[in-house]
């Protein structure tokens, strides 16, 4: 009784949910359409896979993970803001500057993490795929892979950007849509059965070190603000910088409350593999309709991820090689290094580059912020925000050189 009544709550809830995010008054407003772009990417690059993975290395300390995850992306989104702010502007007028040549390098390192994570994006689109398919052929996964991935390409070389925001549009809708859902059921769920919070262990015992190691090579998960960076052709300063903002605010209060929600569900329902479904299959096991309301929410999410990502690869690689070339060839570079990854790494790995490739453009981002604070571009001096970029510095490089991916069955 309590199954289906869950069944019917979730269903009931999304598609209400759904009716309000797709109203015409939201749609058309300039401010939420700019907030979907970087908000797609960041609820695309961790909401599947992210409760499994804090949970599994964690335990009980999940949802303190996940809060530290939150405040790390948080201070880099205020350097994303801070750069959009006054960086684009000082960039402009030095080209030539040190600063200008740091600004080159982080694109370079951007365009890097963006191929990684088409190859994230696939891999988990077809991850779910073929868990309700019921195959487990891993090189049939890889082939398939393959042939997704050169259908993002073809589309990318077909659309371009054009039409982009709109495919977003509609996918963080329904994933939006489908997020509430699935928390308004875990919500009941465990008030329903009185359940206990943060008692569970990690899969296996790890060292303060491994944990924190494996907690770094997870910012991927958090990643998708910096996007805002490159709208300035279609939205103002204003505008991208509360799209950054309000998108992380958003994203954080889904993370943490989905986080909080799962807490009892990995002690009823301990993990014994950890793998790109794990949360499909757990959630399962609580109300029934979870794991095809998922499949619904990786298919908006990851292709349409995949998509603005081999897109934003290509053009930052068309833009950074001075060699006059069409557009193709650069989607083709995006799309031949994610082939690579796929064929030569697990999923949790390729969440590891991915991390790795993100914390180098921000670790770049934030020397960018350093180097204007010290050109005292400000009417006043801001100690405090120096002292945060210099914190992230050491973070990032933490990210970069010691984190380590979490342990794939």
């Amino acid at each position: 009784m309590v199954a289906n009544v869950l069944n019917y709550l979730t269903v009931a809830t999304a598609l209400i949910s759904l009716v309000f995010l797709a109203r015409k008054r939201l749609r058309q407003s300039i401010q939420w359409r700019a907030t979907v772009t970087p908000l797609a990417s960041i609820i695309g690059s961790g909401f599947l896979i992210v409760a499994p993975l804090l949970h599994a290395v964690l335990g009980k300390w999940a949802l303190a993970g996940m809060i530290i995850l939150s405040i790390l992306a948080y201070a880099i989104g205020s350097v994303i803001r801070f750069n959009i702010r006054y960086a684009e502007t000082y960039l402009i007028d030095h080209p030539g500057s040190s600063i200008a040549k740091i600004e080159t390098l982080s694109q370079w390192a951007l365009g890097i993490a963006y191929a990684i994570s088409v190859a994230f994006y696939t891999s988990l689109f077809t991850a779910f795929l073929f868990d309700r398919l019921s195959i487990s052929d891993p090189t049939l996964m890889r082939w398939a892979k393959t042939v997704l991935l050169l259908s993002v390409m073809v589309i990318a070389w077909r659309r371009g950007a054009r039409g982009l925001e709109t495919i977003e549009l509609v996918a963080v809708t329904l994933k939006l849509a489908i997020i509430i859902g699935v928390l308004i059921a875990l919500g009941s769920y465990d008030v329903i059965n009185h359940t206990s919070w943060f008692q569970h262990d990690a899969i296996k015992s790890l060292s303060l070190w491994d944990s924190a190691a494996m907690l770094a090579g997870m910012l991927m998960v958090t990643q998708g603000f910096e996007t805002t960076r490159f709208m300035g052709s279609q939205y103002t300063t204003i505008v991208r910088i509360n799209a950054a903002r309000y998108s992380q605010w958003i994203a954080t209060a889904i993370y943490i409350t989905f986080i909080g929600f799962t807490c009892p569900l990995f002690l009823e329902f301990p993990i014994v593999e950890l793998n790109e479904t794990t949360i499909s299959q757990t959630l399962g096991q609580v109300v029934m309709v979870l794991p095809v309301m998922l499949l619904v929410a990786a298919t908006a999410s990851q292709l349409s991820a995949a998509l603005a990502d081999t897109i934003g690869g290509g053009g930052l690689l068309r833009e950074l090689i001075p060699i006059r070339l069409p557009d193709n060839l650069f989607y083709m570079g995006v799309v031949a290094l994610a082939i690579i990854l796929i064929w030569s790494a697990n999923v949790f790995e390729i969440i590891n580059y991915a991390s790795k490739g993100f914390g180098t453009y921000y670790l770049l981002q934030v020397l960018i912020t350093l180097g204007l604070l010290r050109k005292k571009i400000l009417n006043h001096s801001n100690i405090k925000f120096s002292l945060v970029c210099s914190l992230l510095v050491l973070i990032l490089l933490f990210v970069i050189f010691a984190s380590i991916p979490a342990p794939h069955s």
